[in-house]
């Protein structure tokens, strides 16, 4: 989490409770939101992330970076959620022609002593991910075709398929 306040949409960072866990409610309320805007389900089993993601009705990606494509956005496309990506490094290989939301205004991040070698990271802009769940809030019917789209482009995602790629590339 180095590195996310440099923006200024935020202050500070998590404080680690005495358990080990992310001070996650507590850092999102002294960043200004009422108690009752989110839910902190902290860490789960990969075994219950269905049943959470389920519950979804947008997911949101604004990462800077990824390392490699972000499992997690594939998991919610995968269940039809209607996603929404930065425009950047790993989720540009999940954005395809009305699939998701993408984020296209990425602006460039500042190195820090931590992350020097930013090429490709994006920080998206505030105002267009409010635009998106604004998207998908008032046109329910364009936020369900994306969804299935999603879910229709990771049928060709699966862990067999992609392995199999890998394999083909490297013994070529």
């Amino acid at each position: 989490m180095l590195g996310i306040e440099q923006v200024g949409n935020v202050v500070g960072l998590p404080n680690i409770n005495r358990d080990g866990s992310l001070g996650i409610s507590q850092w999102l309320v002294a960043n200004g939101l009422p108690i009752d805007s989110f839910i902190d389900i902290g860490l789960i089993p990969n075994h219950l992330a269905g049943q959470i993601l389920r519950e979804a009705d947008a997911a949101v990606f604004t990462n800077r970076c990824e390392g490699g494509t972000n499992l997690v956005a594939m998991e919610s496309m995968a269940c039809g959620i209607p996603t929404i990506l930065s425009a950047n490094t790993g989720h540009l290989d999940l954005i395809h022609s009305n699939n998701c939301y993408p984020l296209l205004s990425q602006r460039r991040v500042k190195p820090t002593a931590h992350f020097s070698g930013i090429e490709g990271w994006g920080e998206s802009d505030v105002e267009e991910v409010v635009e998106a769940l604004e998207q998908i809030y008032t046109n329910r019917e364009e936020a369900k075709n994306r969804g299935l789209a999603a879910a229709n482009f990771m049928l060709d995602w699966t862990w067999e398929k992609q392995v199999n790629r890998f394999l083909n590339v490297i013994t070529l």
